[in-house]
C-alpha cells in the first residue's frame, strides 16, 4: 500500500504550530501561568491608556508652574496607600489565600470604575480620591500577582525568568497601549483614553478568573516568617531596591521638568520615553541569562552600577544623547532590580505570608520613588545638578549595598573567616537535630546554604541537587500539614555542609 505524501498545506502548518508554541512561550509562558500572564498584559495596557490620559490633562495642558503642583498634589496622593497598603491590603490577600483569582479580579475592576469615575471629574478636587482608590487597587493587584507567581511556579530557579517574562509582555503590551492612546488622545481628549483602560481592566478581570491554583496552602508561624524574609539574603536586597527606587523618581520628574523648561521639542520627551522604555524591556529579556551567572543580589549591585557610570559623567556636562543613554539605563535599571527582588522574596517566602512581606517592602520602595519625585518636582535645577544629585543617589547607595553584603555573610557569626556565619548556622541546624526539632534544623541548614550565597555567590552547577534539595525541604519544613523525618533533617544537614565544604563559583570579596 502506497501512502500518499504530505501536502505542502500540511506541511506548512507543522511547521507554524511549533513557531506559534515557542512564540506562546516566550511572550505567556506554559501552563497555569497563562491566564496570569494575559491579565497582567491586558492591565499593563490599561494602565498605558491611564498614564497618556492624565499626563495630557494634568501635566502638558497647563503651564510649568501649575503642573508642578499638580504633580505635588499627585506625589502626595501616592503616599497614601502607604497607609493601607501593609497592614490592611497584605494580610489580607494572605487571608483569602485560597481564591486569589478572585482577589485579583476584584482588584481589576475597582480599577475599571475608578477609570469611568475619573472622565467627569479631570482638574477636579474630586479626582484626586478617585486617583488614590486606583493606586491603592494598582498596588494590591502587584502583591496578589506576587502570591500567584509563588503559587504556580514550582521550581525556584524559574521564578526569576517567570518574573520577567510577565513583565515583558506587560511592557509590550504599554508600548501599544501607549501609542494607540496617544493617537486617541489628539483626536478626542483624556476622556476617551480613560473608558478604553477601563474596558481593558474588566477584561483583565475576566481572565485571571480563569488561573487554577493549587488548594492546598503552606501556614507559617509569624517567627518563621520574620527569620525567612529578614535574613540578609532578602533585606540586603531592600537596600539595594531602595537606593534603585529612589534615583528612578528623582530622575523621571526632573527629566519632565527639565525638558520643558528648555522648551524642548515632543519628539525629545518621545525619545527620552522610548529609551527608558527599551531599557526596561532589555532588563526584563537579557535577567533570564544573567541569572545563569549571577545571584540576586549581585543582579541588584549590577542595576545600581550600570546607571551610576554615566550619571557621573552627566556632572561635567549633559548633552542629549548622554540624557537618552541615561534614561535607557536607568529602565534597564529597574526592571534588573525588580525582577531579581520579586523572584528572591517569592523564592524566601513562605507561602501563606507573602502578601503581608510583599506589602511591607514595596511600602517602602515607594517612600523611596515619592521621596524622589518630590525633591525634584518644586524647584529647577540644571542637567548637572540633576546628574550631581543622581549619583550622590547611586554611589552611596552602591557602597552601603556593597558593605551590607560583606556583614550578612558574618551574620549570627563574628568572624574572620567569610563562612563563619553559615557555618554557625549549620551548627544550630545539628543542636536542633539533636533535640529532635526536625524542622527548625531544616530551615536553618537552608539559611547557611543562602548566607554562603551571599558572600561567594552561586555554587557550582555540580551542587545544584544539593540546593534543590535544600529548598524542597524547606518548603516542607514551614508547612505544619507534611511530616517531617529525623531522616529528612539528616539529609539537609548533610546536602548544607556538602555545598559549605565545596568550592564556589566565586571567590570571597
Amino acid at each position: 500500500m502506497q501512502v500518499a505524501p504530505k501536502s505542502s498545506t500540511t506541511a506548512g502548518q507543522e511547521h507554524r504550530a511549533p513557531l506559534r508554541r515557542r512564540i506562546r512561550h516566550v511572550l505567556l509562558g506554559d501552563g497555569p501561568i497563562i491566564p496570569l500572564a494575559v491579565s497582567h498584559g491586558l492591565s499593563g495596557s490599561a494602565d498605558a491608556f491611564v498614564t497618556v490620559s492624565l499626563a495630557g490633562s494634568l501635566f502638558f495642558n497647563i503651564s510649568p508652574d501649575a503642573s508642578r503642583q499638580q504633580v505635588l498634589l499627585y506625589l502626595l496622593v501616592t503616599m497614601a496607600p502607604l497607609a493601607v497598603l501593609a497592614p490592611l491590603v497584605g494580610p489580607a490577600v494572605d487571608r483569602f489565600r485560597r481564591s486569589q483569582r478572585f482577589v485579583a479580579s476584584i482588584f481589576y475592576l475597582l480599577r475599571a470604575v475608578s477609570c469611568l469615575a475619573m472622565v467627569s471629574f479631570l482638574l477636579d478636587l474630586t479626582f484626586y480620591p478617585l486617583a488614590l482608590i486606583l493606586l491603592i487597587a494598582s498596588k494590591a493587584s502587584g502583591v496578589v500577582k506576587q502570591t500567584l507567581v509563588q503559587q504556580l511556579v514550582d521550581d525556584p530557579d524559574e521564578l526569576v525568568a517567570t518574573n520577567a517574562r510577565l513583565a515583558r509582555l506587560a511592557s509590550i503590551t504599554a508600548a501599544i497601549g501607549a501609542g494607540v492612546a496617544a493617537a486617541l488622545l489628539t483626536v478626542s481628549g483624556p476622556g476617551w483614553t480613560l473608558r478604553i483602560g477601563a474596558v481593558l481592566f474588566a477584561l483583565a478581570s475576566f481572565v485571571v478568573l480563569q488561573v487554577r491554583t493549587p488548594e492546598h496552602v503552606i501556614v507559617a508561624t509569624d517567627d518563621v516568617e520574620y527569620a525567612e524574609t529578614h535574613l540578609p539574603v532578602v533585606f540586603v536586597a531592600s537596600v539595594g531596591m531602595v537606593a534603585i527606587r529612589g534615583a528612578v523618581g528623582f530622575f523621571l520628574f526632573t527629566l519632565a521638568f527639565t525638558l520643558r523648561r528648555d522648551s524642548q521639542p515632543a519628539v525629545i520627551y518621545g525619545l527620552a520615553a522610548a529609551c527608558y522604555g527599551f531599557g526596561a524591556f532589555a532588563g526584563h529579556t537579557v535577567i533570564s541569562l544573567l541569572r545563569r551567572r549571577f545571584s540576586e543580589q549581585q543582579l541588584i549591585g549590577l542595576a545600581i552600577a550600570a546607571p551610576a557610570a554615566f550619571t557621573a559623567v552627566g556632572i561635567l556636562g549633559v548633552s542629549t544623547p548622554l540624557l537618552l543613554v541615561i534614561a535607557a539605563l536607568v529602565g534597564l535599571s529597574t526592571t534588573l532590580g525588580r525582577n531579581a527582588f520579586d523572584s528572591l522574596l517569592q523564592r524566601r517566602a513562605p507561602e501563606a505570608l507573602l502578601g503581608r512581606a510583599g506589602a511591607r517592602y514595596e511600602t517602602r520602595f515607594q517612600l523611596a520613588w515619592v521621596f524622589g519625585g518630590a525633591v525634584a518636582t518644586p524647584i529647577s535645577l540644571a542637567p548637572e545638578v540633576s546628574m550631581m544629585i543622581l549619583t550622590a543617589i547611586y554611589l552611596p547607595g552602591l557602597a552601603v549595598f556593597i558593605r551590607a553584603l560583606r556583614e550578612a555573610g558574618q551574620f549570627e557569626g563574628a568572624s574572620v573567616d567569610a563562612l563563619a556565619g553559615a557555618r554557625q548556622r549549620v551548627l544550630m541546624a545539628r543542636h536542633a537535630w539533636e533535640a529532635e526539632e526536625y524542622r527548625t534544623a531544616i530551615i536553618d541548614a537552608s539559611a547557611a546554604a543562602d548566607l554562603a550565597q551571599t558572600v561567594h555567590g552561586p555554587f557550582l552547577d555540580d551542587d545544584r541537587d544539593r540546593r534543590i534539595l535544600l529548598d524542597e525541604l524547606r518548603r516542607a519544613a514551614i508547612d505544619p500539614k507534611r511530616p517531617v523525618l529525623p531522616g529528612d533533617a539528616i539529609r539537609a544537614l548533610e546536602a548544607a555542609g556538602g555545598l559549605l565544604d565545596g568550592k564556589l563559583q566565586a571567590e570571597p570579596s
